[in-house]
């Protein structure tokens, strides 16, 4: 069967078949459960693909991303996370963030918090859940026609971390209407779909579902909206401010989704290295194109979140500031990726 593909199996005196080619000298966990668990008529199914869709058409196809790879098989995420070992962390964050709520249940805590902070809590922080919901959507439209397996569990991944975020937003806010009087996130839709401080994030949301490359989906999100947009709002505007304003619960559950943000990090730009190793002259082309595209966007996104920092009474830092030094982290991880030179990004 392989001896007849490109990607021929390994065979071992002590194992016999093997058809995973390691990036060591042998197969880790993560490498035997995640990469061939969907064969590919370039590596093994020979027969050619027998799933095809109502317009005849594979699974994955070369032209669902402009990117090019000579092998998509050997990327692998540092993470090397899998279901099991996913599904026990997104347990874990959930522990802890009922665990948080039940504590502050206990001390009343949410009864102190400060009247701004409320008003940020009902109205834009219960809106970011839809920007999180919207990405949940884009990256499962990406994951779906990824190169390989291998390249799409990370994408998975994120996308569930993405909806589970959603959720606890949506849940927290639920929380507390049972403990602030008056409390209510009614507005929180009308917020998303017209205030001001959102329409930029909306707009890249909407664009990017109508995206149909998945590796323009999947680069955009994490090149350029995750270490701008996503780190103003989470880290700097919310993680920052929360536990100044009395709330200890919403940091726990910022900081969830920051620690998810660097794995995610990490993700990408394993992946990236693997692309400008394959073609590094084609996919540095494509992702300039992509990038002269999307970054004044998704800039445009980030600068129209800076007023709300001036909304809350306790907050130590303006706005700008904030953006300005989210902004040179950026530039340190585009200098990591090797892109640096080719992002021109407005002070």
């Amino acid at each position: 069967m392989g001896a007849e593909s490109g990607a021929r199996p390994r065979t071992s005196k002590k194992t016999g078949f093997v058809y995973v080619k390691p990036a060591k000298r042998k197969p880790s966990q993560y490498e035997e459960i995640t990469l061939h668990t969907q064969w590919d008529p370039r590596n093994f199914a020979v027969a050619g693909w027998f799933n095809l869709d109502k317009n005849g058409q594979p699974p994955w196809r070369e032209d669902a991303t402009l990117l090019k790879a000579t092998d998509w098989w050997e990327y692998r995420d540092p993470n090397a996370e899998w279901f099991r070992p996913f599904v026990k962390r997104q347990a874990d964050i959930g522990r802890s963030i009922e665990q948080a709520i039940a504590g502050a249940k206990r001390a009343n805590t949410c009864a102190a918090f400060d009247e701004s902070w409320t008003e940020f809590l009902q109205t834009h922080y219960a809106a970011y859940r839809f920007a999180e919901y919207g990405l949940f959507l884009i990256l499962c439209q990406a994951q779906r026609e990824a190169g390989s397996d291998v390249v799409a569990q990370p994408m998975i991944f994120q996308s569930v971390e993405k909806d589970r975020h959603a959720q606890d937003i949506t849940l927290y806010c639920m929380e507390l209407e049972s403990q602030i009087e008056g409390f209510s996130d009614a507005r929180a839709k009308d917020t998303w779909m017209n205030a001001p401080e959102w329409q930029g994030l909306r707009r890249v949301t909407e664009y990017l579902l109508a995206c149909r490359d998945w590796g323009e989906i999947y680069l955009v999100v994490n090149c350029l909206l995750e270490p701008l947009v996503s780190a103003l709002i989470c880290r700097e505007l919310i993680l920052r401010n929360a536990a100044r304003h009395g709330d200890v619960i919403t940091s726990v559950i910022a900081q969830a989704a920051e620690s998810c943000r660097e794995n995610n990090a990490a993700s990408n730009t394993a992946l990236v290295e693997m692309l400008l190793k394959q073609a590094p002259e084609h996919n540095l082309a494509v992702i300039n194109s992509w990038f002269d595209k999307w970054l004044p966007l998704v800039e445009q996104a980030a600068e129209d979140i800076t007023p709300l920092f001036s909304t809350l009474a306790l907050c130590k830092v303006d706005g700008k500031d904030a953006l300005t030094n989210v902004k040179a982290e950026f530039k340190a991880y585009m200098a990591d990726l090797g892109l640096a030179s080719n992002v021109e990004i407005t002070a």
